[in-house]
């Protein structure tokens, strides 16, 4: 996942396992998280798709929309196996 220098939201490619998609950031109605849509306004929910790479300005709305999360990896591996 490579955040991109470029501020268009056009930028965001996205894969959903077996094809790579270039998507738009959508803001909709007031008070809902943005989404992710194609060029036929196909919405795309965080849990499909992985970000490849996009815009380092839409971080925000997609964190709000669900698309990039906060991982946590100050914590140290833990394992339940027997050595």
């Amino acid at each position: 996942m490579i955040p991109s220098a470029a501020d268009h939201a056009a930028d965001i490619l996205a894969s959903d396992g077996a094809t790579v998609h270039r998507l738009t950031l959508r803001q909709s109605n007031a008070g809902s998280a943005p989404v992710l849509v194609d060029a036929a306004g196909t919405a795309f929910s965080p849990w499909t798709v992985e970000l490849l790479r996009w815009p380092a300005a839409a971080e925000t709305d997609l964190r709000r929309g669900g698309y990039l999360i906060d991982r946590c990896w100050t914590l140290e591996p833990w394992c339940n196996c027997a050595d």
